[in-house]
Formats: C-alpha cells, structure tokens, sequence
C-alpha cells in the first residue's frame, strides 16, 4: 500500500505542474498534444503492419491491413514531424467534430419537436451554435489551438488533483482497516477476562 501511496503523490505532483505549465503556456500544451497524435498514429501503424505481415499467410484481406498500416505509418511520421501540421489536423478534427455534434442536435431537435418537447428550440439553437463554434474554429486555428491548450492543461491539473484525493481516501481506508484489525483482535482478550 505503501508504493500506491509514494506513486500516487508523485503523479499527482508531477500532473499538477504539467497542468499549470500547459494553462500559462497553451501553445506548447498544445503542440505537445499535437505532437502525441502523431505518434500514436505512428504507433498503430507500425503494430498494424506486423500484424498485417504475419497475418497474410491466413487471412485474405491482411494485404488491405498491411496497406493501411503503411498509410498510418507516413501519416504519422508527417504529423510527428511537422508540428504545425499535427495542430492545424488536430484543429480540423476538433471544428469538424464540433460541427457535427451541432448538425446532429439541430436535426434531433426537430424529433423532439415531433414529439411533444416544448423546449425543442434551445436544442436548435444550440445545435445552431455548435456549428458556428466549428467554423469559427477553424477560421481562427490560433485561438483554437490556445484554448484546447488550455482545456487540456485544465484535464491534466484535474487528474493530478484526483490523484489526490485518492491518496487521502486510501489513507482514510487503510486508517479504518488498522482500527477494525486491532478492535477485532482486542476482542477475544476481553471475552476470557469476562
């Protein structure tokens, strides 16, 4: 327990400041994060052709596999390589998914209004808004790219604080473990002195 204890500390610190460098700094937060995509990418591709190679003796569509993986590789050796193209894809992707959520909800709206929902309207508007964030978004790709920055130095400062908490729930747990422990060993001595 001890080791959960010293691991959790550590992390926790260690997420906390990596959280407030990416909060005062979202540009490099950012271009970290962009970064990290393209290693990933990168990554997958290369387990995805070995796969893809090993699996050519026994399956009959490992060459697409194996094809697709060589498209990951290049894909993420040009993103891990080209920090401004990881954050103008990753910039892309965020507008694109937020303005697909707005689309979504406009259209789901007009089922609820079907249905009887009488505040089907604010799910149109924010459908509406949705979409005008994504293209906003990828109008300005520098304001995007500093407030994902942000929000993720925001997620990472988060997880360090639950490490945290954890650490103070776990003590809390081991406290009331040891108490039970020694209430239940104290017991049987108190039966032979009755």
């Amino acid at each position: 327990m001890k080791r959960i204890n010293v691991y959790l500390i550590i992390t926790a610190v260690l997420l906390i400041v990596l959280g407030v460098v990416c909060i005062f700094n979202p540009g490099a937060g950012f271009a970290s994060a962009a970064w990290l995509m393209g290693l990933l990418i990168l990554l997958s591709g290369v387990s995805s052709l070995i796969f893809g190679l090993r699996a050519q003796a026994f399956l009959p569509n490992a060459g697409s596999t194996t094809l697709l993986a060589v498209f990951q590789i290049i894909v993420g050796l040009m993103l891990g390589t080209n920090i401004l193209a990881s954050e103008v894809a990753l910039i892309a992707v965020f507008a694109m998914w937020v303005m697909f959520e707005g689309i979504s909800l406009a259209v789901l709206s007009i089922d609820y209004k079907k249905g009887g929902y009488n505040r089907w309207w604010l799910m149109t508007l924010l459908g509406v808004c949705s979409i005008l964030l994504g293209f906003l978004a990828l109008r300005k790709p520098e304001t995007t790219g500093a407030f994902l920055g942000i929000l993720l130095g925001l997620g990472i400062l988060a997880n360090g604080i639950v490490r945290i908490v954890a650490f103070f729930g776990l003590k809390r747990i081991e406290n009331r473990l040891r108490d039970l422990k020694e209430s239940a060993t104290a017991r049987p001595i108190d039966n032979i002195n009755q």
